[in-house]
């Protein structure tokens, strides 16, 4: 990433697609196309250490979530932590972004603690570390949650095709949400 260049601009290929895509609205079957397929998770992460179990969330969307669950810790006077990692990986470019859960328990209190942020503990950065590997050696590239998702993609002003739904159109939403409304 480059401080002040848009990820599109950086990225000319995908600029060029969302533009076909949102701007001259060339695309609209093989977006309906590319959102009807399912995603696929790469076989190797069922070597991530300390993983517990792995689900998909796949509708009929640009986009598709893996959930990684990692096994759960018990420390001493009754505490119990839960850690997930949760992947959105696009179906319309080979982009995805990581968001991390942690779930925090204690025997003498009723419910949980959930915090929702950056990778914090070993086993997270251990499973984040090989997560982008295997996914960078097919070719993926990691979206930073806090820079490159919310880039500005197109101003409204420049789609008079699309619904505006909030001050902008930013990258996580042309690449991982129904903007188009075809589905």
């Amino acid at each position: 990433m480059e401080h002040g260049i848009r990820f599109t601009v950086e990225n000319l290929e995908i600029g060029e697609l969302l533009h076909r895509l949102l701007v001259k609205r060339e695309l609209d079957e093989w977006y309906k196309n590319k959102s009807a397929e399912k995603i696929q998770v790469p076989r190797e992460f069922n070597q991530i250490k300390h993983l517990k179990k792995i689900e998909v969330r796949d509708l009929n969307n640009p986009s598709g979530d893996i959930t990684i669950q990692l096994l759960d810790l018990s420390g001493e006077n009754g505490f119990h932590l839960e850690q997930q990692i949760n992947m959105k990986v696009s179906k319309l470019v080979p982009v995805y972004v990581l968001d991390y859960s942690y779930s925090l328990r204690h025997d003498l209190i009723d419910g949980a603690y959930d915090i929702v942020g950056t990778a914090e503990s070993l086993e997270f950065i251990q499973g984040t570390n090989y997560i982008n590997k295997i996914m960078q050696e097919k070719g993926f590239i990691e979206l930073s949650y806090l820079y490159d998702y919310y880039d500005t993609v197109y101003e409204w002003s420049e789609l008079p095709h699309i619904q505006p739904f909030n001050r902008r159109l930013t990258l996580g939403d042309a690449l991982f949400t129904d903007v188009l409304e075809l589905l």
